[in-house]
């Protein structure tokens, strides 16, 4: 779904690439409901996203459950990475502090993680927002 509202000329191409993948995660998700439901949750916000704004508050409710699940469930990168993907939908709508709050997360997550590389470009990011100007993420 990013490929969608990144690639305006191919969106159609890349939301059905979308919505093969959320179909095949929802009947993963059916065998195995604690591996696969944040990720179909972080794919339903992200294809809500794309749909637009009458969609935003769906939208932003399934961001913070695929968060919530993820957490939960321990998987600390797919966390990190709701909870970027959450940063920018906030950021499209300018809820900067939204989208500060879920990128702190993030770094947070990753470096949890261990993954220092994405926890750097997280607070570049952090960093870049607090000063005014978007980063791009």
């Amino acid at each position: 779904f990013y490929l969608a509202r990144k690639r305006r000329l191919d969106e159609k191409k890349w939301a059905q690439v979308g919505e093969i993948s959320m179909d095949t995660i929802k009947s993963w998700t059916q065998d195995s409901s604690w591996n696969y439901a944040h990720k179909l949750l972080l794919l339903e916000a992200e294809c809500l996203f794309l749909k637009g704004e009458e969609h935003e508050h769906i939208a932003a409710a399934k961001y913070n459950e695929s968060i919530a699940l993820a957490k939960k469930h321990k998987f600390k990168n797919e966390e990190g990475l709701a909870s970027q993907k959450a940063a920018m939908f906030h950021l499209e709508y300018n809820r900067k502090e939204e989208a500060l709050s879920h990128l702190k997360h993030a770094k947070a997550c990753y470096e949890c993680w261990g993954a220092t590389g994405l926890a750097r470009q997280i607070k570049i990011a952090i960093e870049s927002l607090s000063s005014q100007s978007f980063p791009k993420i």
